[in-house]
């Protein structure tokens, strides 16, 4: 009898979902974190202070929470796609409008607001994507996804800062415009909602589990069970409170650096370019730290590789205290970027982990609204300390302390786990199997 021959792999989509999550996180944060590249150019050019300028960053903080809990919310019954196609829009036309306003109360709306709301789809919807499209290698998967965030102020920074030089901050925001809301669209137009939508199923999944069923299953689920019903039970979950206090202070510490970094270094002595290239330092870092402590995840487990991280970015930004000399800010960008890098690679497994497929949008959607509150406080407080003490000391002491709480809840959510693995095993125990009853 002739061997038989093994049909040869198909090549798995999933991993195009994973190209398209990419170019979107890339976009996001390329837009969000190139913020602080604006503070001094308009605070020049419109005569607005640096608290102002830091209070539209919080106002855009907070609606992106808000955007984000609604848009993580509707996930659990619409299209992501879809939704992402229509965050795109606002977007921008946020971001087109933002170069027209004249006064700071127009720059808090469309830039505070209405940019934000759009942006709020970006910043959930990949790691749904991605805990749908893999079931193994999620950490792999999720820091190869997330190394889009640090990218993007990598390329945007200098080239932001080299638009403002050679026209205006108003012609930059055309630009971002254009351009992100073009490759955001090019992005959806890859994007599907589930495996079972192409006759696949997850990556690292079962074989036996067919897509027709894992579609049956999926569509009774999302019809019989109501949003409110799953929102009930995640806000019974301790872990769930832990990991949107954990978000709060995380990027509360994050923030700071992220936002005001740009105008410190200037502060310090750096060049306009030089400045820049800091917070691009510090993002293509995040790339790599990215990448890296997601295989760490997939081999140590995200809870794990979460305390690292956030120790490391808590406790560096220590050495920012009374830096003046250049080559101290590039080292703080290579060390600190590549902790920071770790840090949000591991939310969205720890957040599957807890909630499960079914309370996935809902819950992450509620911890990354505090996270985004968190935003707001740190980038709102360095620009506030920074106009009453005309410095950045304060600041980043503020950032640490912040950093140093974060790590400390991340370590009693992994004994949280640790003590619900050891329930478990108590009542396998306990509970007598079929055989074991049928002697008796």
């Amino acid at each position: 009898m002739a061997p038989q021959i093994a049909p040869a792999r198909r090549f798995f989509f999933g991993w195009v979902v994973l190209a398209a999550c990419f170019l979107i996180t890339f976009l996001a944060s390329g837009t969000m974190m190139a913020f602080g590249i604006f503070i001094n150019p308009m605070a020049d050019d419109m005569g607005w202070s640096h608290s102002a300028l830091s209070f539209t960053y919080a106002i855009s903080a907070i609606v992106s929470g808000l955007g984000i809990l609604g848009v993580g919310t509707l996930m659990h019954a619409y299209s992501v796609r879809k939704l992402l196609l229509i965050g795109t829009l606002i977007h921008g036309v946020g971001l087109y409008a933002t170069s027209t306003v004249t006064t700071v109360e127009g720059f808090y709306f469309w830039y505070g607001l209405v940019t934000s709301l759009g942006r709020s789809a970006f910043l959930i919807s990949t790691a749904a994507l991605i805990t749908r499209w893999f079931e193994k290698r999620q950490g792999f998967a999720m820091g190869l996804t997330m190394a889009g965030n640090g990218l993007g102020p990598f390329i945007f920074s200098p080239l932001i800062t080299w638009v403002i030089l050679r026209w205006d901050w108003q012609t930059a925001f055309i630009m971002l415009s254009l351009t992100v809301s073009a490759a955001s669209v090019l992005a959806c137009l890859f994007i599907r909602n589930y495996p079972h939508e192409m006759g696949l199923v997850p990556f690292g999944a079962d074989s036996s589990a067919t897509p027709s069923t894992a579609s049956a299953g999926s569509k009774r689920s999302t019809r019989s069970v109501s949003v409110g019903s799953v929102w009930r039970d995640i806000l019974r979950m301790e872990g769930f409170w832990t990991l949107a206090v954990i978000n709060f202070f995380c990027c509360m510490c994050h923030s700071v650096p992220l936002v005001h970094i740009v105008v410190f270094a200037q502060h310090a002595g750096l060049s306009t370019f030089a400045s820049a290239w800091v917070l691009a330092l510090m993002s293509l870092s995040a790339v790599a730290g990215r990448v890296a402590w997601g295989v760490f995840a997939d081999r140590h487990g995200a809870r794990l590789t979460l305390i690292f991280t956030l120790f490391i970015q808590g406790t560096l930004v220590l050495w920012l205290v009374n830096a003046e000399d250049p080559a101290i800010f590039f080292l703080y960008a290579v060390f600190w970027g590549f902790g920071y890098g770790g840090v949000n690679t591991q939310y969205g497994v720890v957040a599957r982990e807890i909630y499960g497929p079914r309370g996935f949008g809902p819950g992450y959607s509620g911890q990354m609204c505090f996270a985004m509150v968190g935003m707001a406080t740190g980038g709102f407080l360095g620009g506030y300390l920074y106009d009453i003490s005309n410095g950045y000391a304060v600041s980043w002491m503020i950032s640490f302390a912040a950093g140093l709480v974060s790590a400390l809840l991340a370590m009693d959510l992994m004994a949280q786990n640790e003590k619900s693995q050891a329930a478990m095993s108590a009542s396998a125990v306990e509970t007598p199997s079929p055989l074991r009853t049928t002697q008796a």
